[in-house]
């Protein structure tokens, strides 16, 4: 796939314009030459870091005003997908400066080869903060997962792939069965300094599997989150990740220690 040129903007929550303050809740991605808008924004349930940052009161104005955007931002993508030519640039306008509790960052540049994939990265970098997380640690999971496969002869079976579809919703994955049955097995870390980002972490990725499902591209009980967790001596630590864990598994995801091996093959094989 050839690489294209794009523009984004951060998508930023400004209630009390009289501070300055904002969150940023979401990102906005256009490729000039295909005219394609993708974009991620935070769920309005997910109104933690928002009512953390600024004040409880925010939440309903917060949860209302990200079903506005969601709907805007979804309108201009559909007319975008379904009207060839014309000279309007509907991104410029989207983003223009405006007295609003949302605002657009200055436009940015970059070439990229896969909208999705590009949008994804930029939304874990801006909002989800992944530059906080340990550096290789969900690498490392990998490789374990990996030569676990292989030794189980299960290796030819899983191979790196994507669920969803390009014009939908998709999300590539490590670990995907190359059989009809598309099952899924995810290594993720919760070897954070701060419960707020193993949450958002764990969050970023239920999300992710929420998505797909609502397009049916894949169930929850067939995908397995394999997960390393903070000591339970860390106590903030320990809690959140209990918390969060029981938020995926009440989604029917299900999950399993990195360290219990015969629970990933069991899984794997079936």
């Amino acid at each position: 796939m050839n690489k294209q040129i794009c523009k984004y903007s951060i998508i930023r929550f400004q209630p009390y314009p009289e501070t300055e303050e904002f969150a940023n809740i979401g990102i906005v991605l256009y490729a000039t030459a295909s005219k394609r808008l993708e974009f991620r924004l935070l769920d309005g349930k997910q109104h933690a870091r928002i009512t953390g940052f600024f004040d409880p009161m925010c939440k309903d104005v917060f949860v209302q005003t990200s079903k506005i955007i969601r709907a805007e931002i979804d309108r201009i993508k559909h007319f975008l997908e379904e009207t060839v030519g014309g000279d309007i640039d509907l991104y410029a306008e989207l983003i223009r400066c405006r007295e609003d509790i949302i605002r657009f960052s200055n436009s940015r540049v970059l070439f990229c080869t896969d909208p999705v994939a590009t949008v994804d990265k930029l939304f874990d970098h801006y909002i989800h903060r992944s530059f906080i997380h340990e550096p290789g640690h969900e690498d490392k999971m990998k490789k374990q997962v990996r030569d676990l496969l292989d030794r189980s002869n299960l290796g030819e079976k899983y191979k790196e792939g994507t669920i969803g579809e390009q014009d939908k919703y998709e999300v590539r994955f490590p670990f995907v069965c190359q059989n009809t049955k598309k099952t899924v097995i995810k290594p993720i870390h919760f070897k954070h300094e701060k419960p707020s980002q193993l949450i958002d972490h764990g969050l970023s990725w239920l999300a992710k599997i929420q998505q797909l499902e609502k397009y049916r591209f894949i169930r929850p009980d067939e995908i397995l989150f394999t997960y390393d967790a903070p000591d339970n001596s860390q106590s903030n630590l320990f809690a959140a990740f209990n918390e969060i864990k029981k938020q995926i598994e009440s989604e029917g995801i299900l999950m399993a220690d990195i360290k219990r091996i015969d629970d990933i093959v069991k899984f794997a094989a079936a």
